[in-house]
């Protein structure tokens, strides 16, 4: 496993490997059953999601959404589901949705890249936006690129507006990045997302266009939070259509928690936690992880704050006792305090 997985971390110094970080990561802990339960821990429970995994689940998007469309066609024509596959008029509706459909990135893991690479020939570079903060400027060009693509079909009572956005991201822990609602407002990628292009509908969007989320990877916390959240926002902001998918959802029974059989384990994540690695973004007491989602997840290029704290955690070193991190952990929020 180090040297099929662990060695390609991202987040090492150069120069520096697994086995280095294991030793390192043993030596914080004083006692010999507690450095017995770290390892067996690594050994028997952590995951480690490697590049080739992540690209895998990358590939599974296109279909996903080419099964989306064909369902979107068959309603819009009123036609059963198998006649997508024969029926002209069907065909020729699901070549234009595919062309009028938009794909954006919400994050610099959303790994739009690899998707476009990996469907060449099936999406264009002028249906791919590596972020969600789209300038007007880029909307223009946008729909430009979409009129000269669908002027090659012929005359169409289609308008060049994308009548399908897919928003696409790698992960989720806990869905509270994506939406949530917080005193009394709805935040997150979905609203910020809405309130920024609410006003296109009807211009570079299509009206009733359809608003997909998809996240390569996700928690069952996370999915679960997404769905019940994404319904009630359906609720007062119906001017899209919205629907959302996964390539995978880990299970629930990998999440360590209060209550987990192996008892030493959940007295180490609480004994050896340093309460100065907490932040304004992090909130308190997050030896289970952010939103307490207590995933033993690593990802190659970086470590989810919703993993276990004593997987990325790094005491300051003024601090005992002292954290150490086995998968250093970058970053994306700087702290306020």
């Amino acid at each position: 496993m180090v040297d099929h997985k662990y060695d390609s971390y991202q987040g090492f110094q150069p120069a520096t490997r697994f086995h280095v970080a294991l030793l390192n990561w043993l030596s914080q802990f004083p006692t010999v059953q507690q450095r017995q339960t770290a390892y067996r821990f690594v050994k028997e429970r952590l995951i480690f999601v490697s590049q080739r995994e992540m690209h895998h689940l990358v590939s599974l998007f296109l279909p996903i959404i080419e099964d989306l469309a064909r369902k979107r066609v068959a309603r819009l024509l009123k036609i059963p589901l198998f006649e997508t596959w024969r029926e002209q008029n069907a065909l020729a509706r699901l070549d234009l949705l595919r062309r009028r459909t938009l794909y954006v990135g919400l994050s610099d893991g959303a790994r739009i890249d690899v998707f476009r690479r990996y469907n060449e020939g099936l999406v264009s570079n002028e249906q791919v936006v590596a972020f969600s903060e789209i300038s007007a400027d880029k909307w223009e060009d946008l729909q430009s690129e979409l009129w000269k693509s669908l002027a090659l079909y012929g005359p169409s009572p289609y308008k060049d507006q994308f009548e399908a956005v897919c928003l696409v991201d790698d992960f989720s822990g806990s869905g509270s990045s994506l939406i949530r609602m917080q005193d009394g407002k709805w935040k997150g990628k979905v609203p910020k997302f809405y309130k920024a292009n609410e006003g296109r509908i009807g211009t570079q969007l299509a009206e009733g266009c359809a608003l997909h989320i998809h996240h390569h990877l996700s928690s069952d916390q996370a999915k679960r939070q997404i769905e019940a959240d994404l319904r009630l926002f359906a609720e007062t902001h119906p001017k899209f259509t919205y629907s959302w998918s996964f390539s995978y959802v880990l299970p629930a029974d990998i999440v360590v928690q209060a209550g987990d059989p192996d008892v030493d384990l959940i007295a180490l994540l609480k004994d050896w936690y340093d309460n100065k690695i907490e932040d304004d973004h992090t909130g308190r007491n997050i030896w289970f992880g952010y939103k307490d989602c207590g995933l033993p997840l690593v990802l190659e290029h970086n470590t989810p704050n919703n993993s276990v704290a004593l997987l990325w955690a790094a005491s300051p070193n003024d601090g005992r006792p002292r954290m150490k991190p086995l998968f250093a952990r970058r970053k994306r929020h700087s702290s306020n305090g």
